[in-house]
């Protein structure tokens, strides 16, 4: 069996597609040899897909310059002059045909739940079409250009129906089942956990920042993209999140206030997204060899209170699982070297039946030689009765 936290090799999300103020500038100067030599006609291939401001610049200044060395000081002005009110991406519902967000079908605490949030196709639709650019003034420092862009795709308000729209369902579930605060975390987490992940989108290596909702509609994303999805979610419940980016490993994930061990200097409890896992467990490595190492920027997203409060249990969790094969290994060699009677071999093979039991399904993802899941992942409160009642090693 192979242990993967990640389908794709790396689980990583792709380059940040934001413009800050020197960028432009220098994408400027490119721009203007191209509008010297060919006037507002010729460059119009080269603009598309550059920010408003530049677009708009460029075509005026191609009708009336005659060289770059007079167009390239005056292209500087203007860029600066615009850049002074900060642009961030952000969803102007746009009329397109009707969608539904993808039903995501997850198991929590043994039973099985259906979401499947309603979604206003205007937003949907407005979401994809909107520029993943950022305008930004010249001497914005990367760690306030960075944090205000994650938040305008997490925060973007023309999303406020759809994110009602999931925790109401997820909400009606924790009162069903009765729920506690931690369990709710927990649940919004596996959902957001069991959307599948965009192994297509990640290979292209041309993937772009999903906005929540499109994440909702297409029923997949990056890590970035489930990530994104999740802190809103979290945000909208009323819990103290966090996206936690990881820019040299090419990674993100969701931090949440709480006591036990927080990531680094972060303050906050991991929670991985590419896959279920608990919270505040930290990967040791992702295919690939990939282990995260930095001290992420950490984005506040919202402004809740709530905290979790049940990562004291997650560490015996891992205990019990990680230790298991050694257990089973040294008990399977000493009962090699004995005489054993029918009921004390039973016995025997009972035990390493549960240390098997504890390696496949104190982890989500275990999978077989064909990469077919094996196990089944038992969420925090069954996990912690489980080691309770079977970790004979502990």
């Amino acid at each position: 069996m192979t242990d993967s936290y990640d389908p794709d090799k790396r689980p990583g999300s792709r380059s940040r597609l934001i413009t800050p103020m020197l960028a432009l500038v220098a994408a400027a100067g490119v721009l203007i040899a191209v509008v010297v030599h060919g006037g507002p006609r010729a460059i119009e291939p080269a603009l598309q897909g550059a920010p408003p401001q530049v677009r708009q610049l460029a075509l005026e200044l191609a009708g009336s310059v005659d060289s770059s060395a007079k167009a390239l000081l005056p292209l500087e002005q203007y860029v600066s002059s615009a850049a002074q009110s900060p642009t961030y991406p952000h969803i102007v519902p746009t009329p397109g045909k009707t969608v539904h967000a993808k039903p995501v079908t997850f198991t929590f605490d043994g039973v099985q739940h259906t979401v499947a949030p309603t979604v206003d196709s205007s937003v949907y639709w407005g979401a994809r079409a909107a520029s993943r650019d950022a305008l930004v003034p010249m001497g914005t420092s990367p760690e306030q250009w960075s944090s205000a862009y994650y938040r305008a795709f997490a925060e973007d308000p023309a999303q406020k129906a759809t994110i009602d729209s999931a925790c109401g369902q997820l909400r009606a579930i924790a009162r069903r089942d009765g729920l506690d605060s931690d369990q709710y975390l927990e649940l919004i987490a596996k959902y957001v956990q069991s959307i599948t992940y965009d192994k297509k989108s990640y290979a292209s290596g041309k993937a772009v920042v999903r906005f929540p909702v499109q994440t909702v509609v297409d029923g997949k994303g990056l890590c970035e993209d489930k990530s994104l999805l999740l802190s809103a979610l979290l945000a909208h419940e009323g819990y103290a999140t966090a996206l936690l980016s990881f820019a040299p490993e090419n990674h993100m994930a969701v931090g949440v206030k709480g006591p036990g061990a927080t990531y680094g200097e972060t303050g906050y409890l991991f929670v991985e997204t590419t896959q279920p896992t608990y919270v505040s467990e930290v990967p040791t490595e992702y295919d690939g060899g990939m282990r995260l190492y930095s001290e992420p920027e950490v984005v506040p997203i919202g402004s809740g209170t709530k905290t979790y409060r049940s990562a004291e249990q997650i560490p015996r969790i891992i205990q019990a699982r990680e230790s298991a094969d050694a257990a089973a290994r040294s008990l399977l060699a000493r009962a090699k070297r004995q005489q054993l009677t029918y009921s004390q071999a039973t016995a025997v093979n009972r035990k390493l039946e549960l240390a098997q039991e504890a390696t496949m399904d104190l982890r989500s993802n275990v999978v077989d030689q064909k990469g077919r899941p094996v196990g089944h992942f038992l969420d925090r409160t069954q996990a912690v009765r489980w080691v309770r009642q079977n970790a004979w090693w502990l």
